[in-house]
């Protein structure tokens, strides 16, 4: 009994161990960013929903829902921290929980110094602290109608032909919408300095081209063509149209899912993506945001001084799967560091040694072909010289050895098998 007992207080340490390093690696490899607030300098009339429609006429007619930036912002910036899967958001609670510590109020935000900015970093174990300063939001629009009255058919009729007569109206119709959204931002770090002070400017257009005769309509806008006949809804569209209508935009949460369809949503998406890039390039980590091509590393300002030192080599990235455990693909380790600038969710191919190449003659082996077995992404930088990766697809198990290699163009090219190289093993 004594040494069962012993059996198992042996085992519990040992998994308070294993577990123990594996907490804190997925623990540290996130940022804790805390969006403070975002002040509206904007002059946007958001207590009349949208701000498109004046407030008499949007208290006469309809419902309307309050467009409150100040408060929808930092909901939208947290979204985009959650789908980085890199930085982790305060959430409001923790904020409020912090504030009321702290005794601050929503005003008293904007006028911390360095010292109330430490702890409040402190209190909410943040790595960074945001605030913004929205400095423009608005619509623009411009619009041109023209119609006229088609007729066919009247002369022969008169003349007593069989042939019937028609009118039907045909109208050209024509838009033209811009949206802006200016952001001033301060990053903060934990020791309440700034970081930087980068300024974001977007903006989006929505064209429209339309010809309707009778119950014909032909548009053509930026998402594509449409043809419709009758009145047919415009989610139900072929490409359907973002939301531009002052009316149908006065009826819409600001931050909602809904909102995400209007052209101020689609806009004010891409000025926060700049935003988490913007944190991305002053406080790191260096990883592959989900709005880019996972096989491209993003571009560093020290890139041109790192070639002219030696650290990076012209050519594909590659490198060696130096440990391998095929019951934990999440945790390759793979001779690829910080000196070839590579990005946390970079892609990379793995190649195995496939069917040798032969002499014709004398049978000799002369080379192998590659194999591709797997795909794997960037999940930990440890050092400049290895990485730890995580599989992404893994069509054969992995072994210590095989190549890792950048996924490009023509590494995708020389990977393909020759089939004449096949068929000549097939034969022997």
């Amino acid at each position: 009994m004594r040494r069962f007992c012993a059996h198992l207080l042996l085992v519990g340490f040992s998994l308070c161990f294993i577990i123990g390093p594996i907490a804190v690696s997925d623990a540290t490899t996130k940022k804790r960013i805390a969006v403070i607030y975002f002040e509206d300098h904007s002059r946007f009339d958001s207590p009349t929903g949208c701000g498109c429609v004046p407030g008499f006429i949007g208290s006469m007619f309809g419902t309307k829902k309050r467009w409150d930036l100040g408060a929808g912002f930092p909901k939208m910036l947290n979204r985009k921290l959650v789908e980085t899967t890199v930085y982790e958001p305060v959430s409001e609670d923790e904020l409020l929980d912090a504030m009321g510590f702290m005794e601050l109020s929503r005003p008293i935000l904007r006028k911390l110094d360095q010292a109330q900015r430490a702890e409040l970093a402190k209190r909410l174990k943040a790595d960074v602290l945001v605030m913004g300063d929205i400095r423009r939001f608005n619509q623009e629009r411009l619009r041109a109608n023209a119609s006229r009255t088609l007729r066919e058919g009247g002369r022969e009729a008169q003349r007593g032909s069989a042939s019937a007569s028609y009118m039907a109206p045909v109208i050209l119709r024509g838009s033209f919408h811009r949206v802006t959204v200016e952001l001033n931002m301060k990053f903060y770090n934990a020791s309440g300095s700034v970081v930087a002070e980068p300024r974001i400017s977007t903006s989006g257009d929505h064209s429209y081209a339309g010809t309707k005769i009778a119950s014909l309509e032909a548009s053509v806008t930026e998402e594509g063509t449409n043809l419709t006949f009758g009145q047919t809804p415009d989610t139900q569209r072929a490409n359907p149209r973002p939301i531009v209508k002052p009316t149908e935009l006065n009826q819409i949460q600001f931050a909602s899912a809904e909102y995400d369809r209007t052209l101020f949503g689609m806009v004010t998406n891409q000025a926060l993506i700049k935003v988490v890039l913007a944190l991305r390039d002053n406080v790191g980590p260096n990883f592959i945001t989900p709005w880019e091509s996972k096989t491209e590393t993003p571009k560093k300002a020290q890139e041109t001084a790192e070639k002219a030192a030696g650290k990076i080599v012209d050519g594909p990235i590659k490198g060696k799967i130096q440990y391998v455990d095929n019951e934990n693909l999440d945790k390759i380790y793979i001779s690829i560091g910080s000196n070839r600038d590579i990005a946390i969710n970079q892609e990379f191919a793995v190649y195995t040694r496939g069917k040798p190449v032969r002499d014709l003659d004398t049978g000799e082996i002369l080379t192998y072909l590659e194999k591709q077995v797997a795909v794997v992404a960037v999940s930990e930088i440890l050092n400049d010289k290895i990485s730890i990766f995580r599989v992404v697809e893994m069509t054969e198990d992995l072994k210590i050895g095989d190549v890792v290699r950048e996924i490009t163009a023509d590494a995708d090219a020389s990977a393909q098998s020759d089939p004449e190289a096949d068929a000549a093993e097939e034969e022997k």
